[in-house]
């Protein structure tokens, strides 16, 4: 194959269980990769991808953030914080990060300990079990949903409507109608939960954003309105159970790939939050993030026209062996860790330190348990949305 067969496609399904012999071509042959199906460049390399991230100023996040959503005009108002470009994103940065970090998730260990060993516990003498299934799907819903101030009954109907949503059928990048149905469902059930906090007062983040004041450059200090909380709870809602998901669904196929790392982690408890740094490297479970091309920039010697919808492969840019030594080594005890996966810049993860947390004691509970499995690798499947890649269902046996 020559350079000029050379294909990315963000919607075929065979990249999304293995796209990095295709991901290393383009680091390779052509760092700034156009591809005209669908009208976008990608940036793989990791400096690239870096220096991408941190200008705001080239490349908006306004206009959207997924291939299939870019539009020639930044969406309208209201919209997510993480569609919003500076200093718009700094004032509601600053706002959501005094909300979202007020002492919440510093306290959430004992509860996200007890959710896991709940899970846990009855699977142990069972021979194996579904690991994102019967786990690691339901424990970043409960968690988050908690965090919001969703009773816990209607949190499986919250994450069957997230995975709904996020969804893509093979060949289209848009949402089928199974997929439009779950948006209008959690649409609605976000506007019944902010209409009782409006009624009585709650102790959850929602609350909070609700009493908090946002202080933006040359205007009064102001409240939110329900259009602004609504789209701030979908994007916590949505992103928080998807990304979490998908990272414990990659550990458990990567320790079963990899028994020997495993063991050091089963030996060494210690070294399991750097070995959630390495997941987060090797495999990344957001690793396309979208933008627009305000101007024109060249990298290589490649001009990205402005007006162009733009993709940062963060994914690639885990295995750029620039960066890395031995880059498609899963190594717990890699030193080099620092990653782009939670992105960087003005738009780094919010919910990182949750992620963090969450992936750390779930495998100190799995691990306690089960230092040993297998996984049956004919029927691991994986999810096919506009953002996320890892795995649906991986079946371990015990």
């Amino acid at each position: 194959m020559t350079t000029t067969d050379l294909r990315w496609d963000p919607f075929d399904r065979a990249l999304h269980a293995e796209p990095y012999g295709v991901w290393k071509r383009l680091r390779d042959e052509l760092p700034v990769y156009h591809n005209p199906e669908y009208d976008f460049y990608a940036l793989s390399r990791f400096d690239d991808v870096m220096a991408a991230s941190l200008d705001t100023e080239s490349f908006s996040s306004e206009h959207g953030i997924t291939l299939d959503a870019i539009t020639d005009d930044p969406w309208g108002a209201p919209r997510a914080m993480i569609m919003m470009d500076p200093p718009e994103h700094t004032a509601m940065r600053k706002m959501v990060n005094r909300t979202f970090f007020r002492g919440a998730i510093l306290k959430l260990e004992d509860h996200i300990r007890q959710l896991c060993r709940s899970y846990l516990d009855p699977r142990i003498g069972s021979g194996g079990f579904d690991y994102v299934r019967d786990f690691s799907a339901k424990l970043p819903v409960m968690v988050i949903s908690s965090l919001l101030g969703f009773p816990v009954e209607d949190h499986d109907n919250l994450r069957e409507w997230s995975d709904a949503q996020v969804h893509r059928d093979e060949g289209n990048p848009e949402r089928n109608a199974l997929g439009d149905q779950a948006s209008r469902n959690l649409f609605d059930y976000y506007r019944r939960q902010i209409e009782l906090r409006r009624r009585h007062g709650t102790e959850d983040i929602v609350s909070d954003l609700m009493s908090s004041d946002l202080n933006q450059p040359g205007s009064d200090p102001r409240r939110l309105d329900d259009g602004e909380l609504l789209v701030f709870i979908a994007m916590i809602n949505v992103a928080g159970n998807e990304t979490v998901a998908r990272l414990l669904g990659w550990a458990a196929l990567t320790l079963a790939r990899n028994p020997e790392q495993r063991a050091k982690l089963v030996a060494d408890p210690g070294l399991i939050g750097g070995a959630v740094e390495e997941l987060l490297r090797y495999d990344a479970p957001s690793p396309v993030q979208g933008r627009f091309a305000l101007s024109d920039t060249t990298f290589h010697g490649t001009v990205i026209p402005a007006g162009s919808k733009v993709a940062l492969l963060t994914g690639s840019a885990g295995r750029d062996e620039r960066q890395y030594r031995d880059p498609d080594v899963f190594d717990v005890t890699r030193t080099s860790s620092r990653h782009i996966s939670f992105g960087h810049g003005a738009h780094f993860c919010l919910g990182a330190a949750l992620a963090r947390l969450e992936a750390r004691v779930a495998l100190e509970e799995t691990l306690a348990r089960f230092p040993e499995w297998d996984v049956d690798e004919s029927a691991v499947s994986y999810v096919h949305t506009n953002s996320v890649r890892g795995p649906a269902a991986v079946p371990i046996t015990l």
